[in-house]
């Protein structure tokens, strides 16, 4: 794959993550802190990005790189939901991870009492 190739594939796969979570480009940008324009830019393949806006962009919205680069679905068996819930829960704290895990049974319940 040649440099242009590259910088057309991340770009799609930045735009399609974007649009399917119906971000605007100006709030994207301003998350991983670039202008519109350079974002739009990076999404028609004309620029790439640089290793920290790639950071911003993988932390801010924990994303994975290898998907980003590459195009990599997360691990066999486990959805791209999971690996983006496991990805936040590591920047956790232990207050903060058990108060998820609470949250998260708690939602379960009330799941089961609207079946």
């Amino acid at each position: 794959m040649d440099a242009l190739e590259l910088r057309l594939a991340v770009g799609e796969r930045v735009r399609n993550y974007r649009l399917s979570n119906h971000y605007t480009q100006a709030y994207f940008a301003e998350m991983i802190d670039i202008s519109v324009n350079f974002l739009s830019e990076i999404e028609n393949g004309k620029k790439g990005m640089s290793q920290e806006t790639l950071y911003k962009l993988c932390e801010h919205f924990c994303l994975s790189a290898d998907y980003i680069l590459f195009g990599k679905n997360p691990s066999v068996g486990e959805s791209e939901s999971s690996s983006r819930i496991s990805d936040l829960a590591q920047t956790l704290n232990d207050a903060e991870l058990n108060t998820l895990i609470d949250f998260l049974v708690s939602l379960r319940k009330l799941r089961s009492f609207s079946i």
